[in-house]
């Protein structure tokens, strides 16, 4: 994996008010960490990182070029967004690593095509696990992990397990767990449900015609 690069200047100002003060001037606060080194406080303009977000994963190799401290290897750890407003960036953190030592990085998975069971049998496309982690050298992560799912029908799952990834690439998650699956059309379900809950109407009979035995003793007597 390629090195990008990333500019910051080193932050000698704290607290909330420091920290309100750099928003406003268009920059963010962020830190870097890691291999028992010192913490460095940083500061990124804020449409600077904006557009490196744009163009890179949040897993790429950064040059981070520090003013007043000399270039660092990094990787960021956590984007800090704001809970209401997403497109407000708060804070950064970023991570040491050596392209000598193993990092383990959550990848994002990418779905390719379309299943089968979803084109010809309208059933329903679940996806609970969107990242895998893995164990390797940074120089090594990918971008992204792709699954081919063109194949997949109803009731077919595919597993952790069933990601091939080159040997250098160790996953960390568990086997067994699923990535994608093709579940069975909720049309069906839903039909069966209305059927069961259906109130059934008793059909309207017609009153008998009441014969007295008084009646029937008339006739006799004709």
């Amino acid at each position: 994996m390629q090195q990008v690069r990333l500019e910051a200047v080193k932050r000698n100002s704290f607290g909330k008010g420091s920290v309100r003060a750099l928003r406003r001037a268009g920059s963010i606060p962020a830190v870097l960490y890691g291999r028992y080194q010192d913490v460095v406080p940083l500061q990124i303009e804020e449409h600077v990182f904006r557009t490196f977000l744009r163009k890179n994963s949040e897993n790429v190799l950064i040059d981070l070029e520090i003013k007043d401290h000399g270039a660092e290897t990094a990787m960021i750890r956590e984007i800090q967004q704001h809970p209401v407003m997403k497109q407000t960036l708060l804070h950064a953190d970023f991570v040491r690593v050596s392209l000598d030592e193993p990092v383990t990085v959550a990848v994002p998975i990418v779905l390719n095509g379309t299943p089968i069971g979803v084109r010809e049998s309208e059933g329903v496309l679940e996806f609970p696990l969107r990242e895998l982690t893995v164990h390797c050298l940074p120089t090594l992560l990918p971008d992204e992990i792709q699954v081919d799912v063109n194949e997949l029908d109803v009731n077919e799952i595919v597993h952790v397990g069933d990601v091939f990834l080159p040997d250098e690439i160790q996953v960390v998650d568990d086997s067994q767990t699923m990535i994608v699956a093709v579940s069975p059309p909720k049309v069906e379900e839903e039909a069966a449900e209305e059927i069961e809950g259906e109130e059934i109407e008793e059909p309207e009979l017609e009153e008998p015609e009441l014969i007295t035995r008084r009646r029937s003793e008339d006739e006799d007597e004709e």
